[in-house]
């Protein structure tokens, strides 16, 4: 199973909890299952289901479908973070109190995730309990109602979400208009001025143009492949007429954006490499962890980092690798007091300038890399998300494929690609206190 590294950000909202606690099944229920490879099957319809079968009592069931921000019509922006706000309300099928009811007797959640290219509806549920409520998550996901009524009354946890997006989130979202301008270029959250003003139409054209069968996926962790291809059948999914999007373009710009906080948050990032390219991901990722990707030690002074070991404790700064299907940025992330941010910043971008690797930094960085990669498996919820992630794009690749391309990158193959970044022309983002954080062109 492959891991995103660091892929497109994704946000959560998830609806309903268990309200007691299940009863305490017998021994039998939970017996160890056999661990077996990715499996996957391609439906007539063009749903492509994919399963991992773990040792687990914990199943996870997802629909997942290849729209994100990035399919939002200009001046529409805002609508898949309603989709998220949306997934627990009344649908087609049913109530939100029957939704939530049903949700909280089998003591499971309902989630709906979403990110620059994907919108993921998933349930998290005891394997006893799973198909108690897998009929919930084909409603929250293919049936949507879109009420007006629902739409306004609930339209107080988009100003929540809002009202709640940190300085570091709201510069990662800055640096991709800055970046991009256009597709990549949506924020995951609604713009303020836009609050409000989309309609049940409208969010009912966005899912008719991209909630498709030819672009959804039906993924599971801890489920055998065969009761998720039955599921996947019964799905109610219409075909459509594939979106063209306008290809992805890193260009250099700036946005800037003071306050009054104390602290400035600068983001900082050049074209990087594709979810397309394996081989140019994985050089760039260890790249980055060569720079270093924050403190991995708690109260640890970040003294492996390249980046951290730059700016001698001014500030906190980390190496950036987002990965998109057709693009991406590398760059650093810093956050630092607004007397030393000038240079906080000066000094990571002289680091992303002149960066190198010998034999030994790309040995450590290879061993942080595998680490990841296997790490990230260990969570089922984030396994989920990547497989999703691969079936949609597919690009499925195994664990072993991945270590193996990991191995066979030499310090020359990295050398090559940070040689590029002394020349490169940079997109800049920064919030906070900017008097003394340097323009794009002073880099």
């Amino acid at each position: 199973m492959a891991s995103k590294f660091l892929s497109t950000q994704t946000v959560k909202a998830t609806r309903g909890f268990a309200v007691q606690t299940a009863a305490k099944p017998a021994a039998t229920e939970f017996s160890p299952i056999p661990r077996e490879p990715v499996k996957t099957t391609t439906l007539s319809n063009g749903i492509v289901v994919a399963s991992i079968e773990t040792n687990a009592p914990l199943s996870r069931v997802g629909i997942a479908f290849k729209a994100g921000t990035r399919n939002e019509p200009a001046r529409k922006e805002g609508l898949v973070h309603l989709l998220r706000m949306t997934s627990s309300l009344s649908n087609k099928q049913s109530t939100q109190f029957s939704l939530t009811r049903i949700i909280n007797q089998a003591g499971a959640a309902l989630t709906c995730t979403s990110g620059r290219e994907h919108v993921l509806y998933s349930v998290d549920a005891t394997r006893q309990h799973i198909d108690a409520v897998l009929s919930k998550l084909a409603d929250a996901a293919t049936q949507q109602a879109f009420k007006p009524w629902e739409l306004a009354d609930n339209m107080h946890k988009i100003k929540l979400d809002l009202a709640a997006v940190q300085p570091q989130t709201q510069v990662i979202e800055l640096l991709h208009k800055a970046a991009f301008r256009t597709g990549l270029a949506n924020s995951l959250f609604c713009p303020p001025h836009l609050v409000g003003k989309h309609t049940s139409d409208s969010l009912q054209s966005f899912v008719a143009a991209n909630l498709r069968s030819d672009n959804a996926a039906v993924v599971g962790v801890g489920i055998s492949h065969d009761r998720l291809v039955a599921y996947a059948q019964s799905l109610a999914l219409n075909p459509g007429k594939p979106v063209s999007l306008i290809p992805s373009k890193v260009n250099a710009g700036e946005v800037r954006v003071d306050t009054n906080s104390p602290l400035a948050y600068v983001a900082v990032a050049t074209a990087g490499a594709s979810l397309a390219d394996t081989k140019s991901m994985v050089t760039f990722a260890l790249l980055q962890r060569t720079l270093g990707t924050g403190i991995p030690v708690k109260y640890g002074s970040g003294a492996g980092s390249k980046l951290n070991q730059a700016v001698l404790g001014s500030g906190a700064v980390s190496a950036l690798n987002l990965n998109y299907s057709d693009a991406g940025l590398f760059g650093f992330i810093a956050a630092a007091p607004a007397a030393d941010a000038g240079k906080v910043v000066s000094a990571a971008a002289k680091v992303l300038r002149t960066a190198s690797v010998n034999d030994s930094q790309l040995s450590r960085a290879k061993a942080q890399l595998k680490a990841d990669l296997l790490m990230t498996q260990e969570n089922t919820g984030a396994l989920l998300e990547e497989l999703s992630l691969q079936t949609l794009l597919n690009r499925a690749s195994t664990s072993a494929d991945l270590l193996s391309t990991i191995d066979k990158v030499s310090a020359a193959e990295v050398n090559a690609v940070a040689s590029k970044l002394a020349s490169a022309k940079f997109a800049m983002a920064s919030v906070g206190n900017l008097s003394n954080v340097p323009f794009v062109d002073e880099l």
